[in-house]
């Protein structure tokens, strides 16, 4: 009997300590699953925040990317605008340019005209023109008649040059007043001196000119033969009063 009481002792504690177990094992679970539904609810909330984020992020750089486009396109068109204002500032300045020189040619023409009107016998543009050509005309013929007559005058100085020099003449050859040269070589074997003056200068053969180092008479050349910017004079003698050399002076 006493067994049996101690039988069901025991199967009344085992199932009490069951019913305990189960008791906690239930609340274990019913934690667990509270735990696993918080943390979904919270994994799905932070994955739709992360989604939205994303979302945001693309739109942010789309957006982005298109204002990079937009200002790219903004600065051509406003390089484009800056090339067309340099041009018409250049434009509108060639164009002010154009107009003054307009203006002052037309205020010319009137004064020019106005002279025109000023002109005594009634003469008009065309017949003055006519005038102006048949005076250019003459003035060239005049200028040509000059230039033949120099070219003859010398002819004939030569030749009387040339005949006083073979036939001799007393008379003193005039050179022009205030005649002036250097000596450009010396030969004193020969006593002749070449000069830097000749005809262009007025330079005649048998002219006499006096040779001087700063202020000091060295002597006296007669000219002997004439060119175009030089002439060859021979030594006087009588009149040498040192030596003469390159760079001295010679004066009328």
């Amino acid at each position: 009997m006493l067994l049996r009481i101690c039988l069901i002792v025991a199967i009344i504690g085992g199932l009490a300590a069951g019913v305990l177990s189960f008791t906690h094992v239930q609340d274990i679970i019913i934690k667990t699953r509270a735990d696993r539904d918080q943390y979904h609810a919270q994994y799905d909330s932070e994955h739709k925040t992360r989604m939205t984020a994303e979302a945001n992020l693309k739109k942010t750089k789309a957006d982005l990317d298109s204002t990079k486009k937009e200002l790219a396109t903004t600065k051509g068109q406003l390089d484009e605008a800056n090339a067309k204002v340099a041009d018409l500032d250049k434009k509108n300045a060639e164009l002010t340019a154009t107009l003054e020189k307009t203006t002052a040619d037309r205020d010319t023409a009137q004064q020019e005209l106005e002279q025109w009107h000023l002109i005594p016998g009634g003469l008009k543009p065309p017949q003055i023109t006519g005038m102006i050509e048949e005076l250019a005309k003459a003035k060239q013929a005049r200028d040509t008649y000059i230039a033949e007559n120099k070219v003859l005058n010398d002819k004939v100085v030569e030749l009387n040059d040339r005949w006083k020099k073979y036939f001799g003449d007393s008379a003193p050859v005039i050179l022009p007043a205030g005649l002036k040269g250097k000596v450009m070589a010396v030969d004193p074997k020969f006593d002749f001196v070449v000069l830097n003056i000749g005809k262009d200068q007025g330079v005649l053969e048998r002219g006499e000119m006096m040779v001087n180092r700063e202020g000091r008479l060295l002597g006296k050349i007669r000219i002997f033969s004439v060119q175009k910017d030089r002439c060859i004079a021979n030594i006087l003698p009588d009149w040498k009063r040192g030596e003469i050399m390159e760079g001295d002076e010679v004066i009328d």
